[in-house]
């Protein structure tokens, strides 16, 4: 059965909460073919999702971003820990104009 290889492609814009954004940089994904599924992967973000198609991967993705924008932007920083803080400036600097919540 023919593999095939590992690619990375890189998004300029996601669909975050129903609202398409540009964003201030660049996101990675790398995309691993098993069989007839696509998994699609962000490192920075531990954005992992499995889909059969790129677009519906993609969609995985962005819901995986309103997920964490949810949990780490939307919540007060006090109730943050260090390692959430940080997680919170990495998202906030991907979508620099923010995200309504």
């Amino acid at each position: 059965m023919l593999k095939l290889a590992t690619q990375v492609i890189t998004l300029d814009r996601l669909n975050i909460h129903g609202r398409l954004h540009r964003l201030s940089r660049e996101l990675r994904i790398t995309i691993e073919h098993d069989a007839d599924r696509l998994t699609l992967s962000n490192e920075e973000f531990g954005l992992l999702v499995s889909a059969p198609t790129l677009e519906e991967g993609i969609a995985g993705i962005s819901d995986e971003l309103s997920t964490l924008w949810d949990v780490y932007v939307a919540e007060n920083p006090a109730n943050l820990t260090r390692d959430a803080l940080r997680l919170r400036s990495n998202l906030e600097s991907l979508v620099a104009a923010g995200v309504g919540s």
